[in-house]
């Protein structure tokens, strides 16, 4: 797989194959942009992106240690369904670490209509979109990993917040891929809708 590097725009997504050895990044061209990010496996695409998983991955240099965490930041793995390592977090250079939400649902049209929006892609529609070619459903694509996403609990009020976002332009997040996967990317409607970059290349 070569090199590439493609610009989405609002409201719009793409689906790139990443294989092992290479990395993608994905650029806030202009800041506090949202990317919604699902990641499956090419060879059999009903292995996914599980974040519980992601979230709760053993530390395998450290027997006997497991801590379900909040957030995932450099180091970290994408973990599958079958909790098995997808992708490695190797870059991430907003200044608060972890900005990512790994807890919540994608926006859809469901939730466009109940805030008033009217008819209007989500997130989830966007990514089921670009999956389509690869045999997949709507109702395949798995939670997702949200880049650049403000999103914390509130302990006291008991629900979850979304706060404005900390990326600036040029923020990055970047993967290494372990298995052959395919990474759906959605620039997300929610927010301002600006631009986001990303690269596929050769590990350095």
């Amino acid at each position: 797989m070569s090199a590439q590097a493609i610009v989405i725009g609002p409201d719009s997504g793409a689906a790139l194959a990443v294989g092992p050895g290479q990395r993608i990044r994905v650029t806030d061209v202009r800041g506090l942009q949202v990317v919604d990010m699902a990641v499956f496996n090419r060879a059999n695409p009903r292995e996914k992106l599980s974040t519980s998983y992601s979230r709760s991955r053993f530390d395998p240099n450290v027997p006997g240690k497991f801590h379900p965490r909040d957030k995932l930041t450099t180091g970290d793995y994408l973990m599958s369904t079958l909790n098995r390592e997808m992708m490695r977090i190797v870059a991430d250079t907003p200044a608060v670490k972890g900005m990512h939400d790994a807890h919540g649902r994608m926006c859809n049209r469901r939730l466009f209509r109940v805030l008033g929006k009217g008819e209007r892609d989500g997130c989830h529609e966007i990514i089921a979109r670009a999956m389509a070619p690869y045999g997949l459903l709507a109702e395949d694509i798995p939670d997702t990993f949200d880049l650049f996403m403000n999103f914390h609990h509130d302990c006291a009020q008991g629900h979850w917040v979304i706060e404005p976002g900390v990326s600036k332009p040029g923020d990055y997040v970047e993967f290494e891929a372990v298995m052959d996967c395919v990474v759906a990317l959605s620039n997300c409607p929610f927010f301002d809708g600006k631009e986001i970059k990303v690269d596929v290349f050769a590990a350095r």
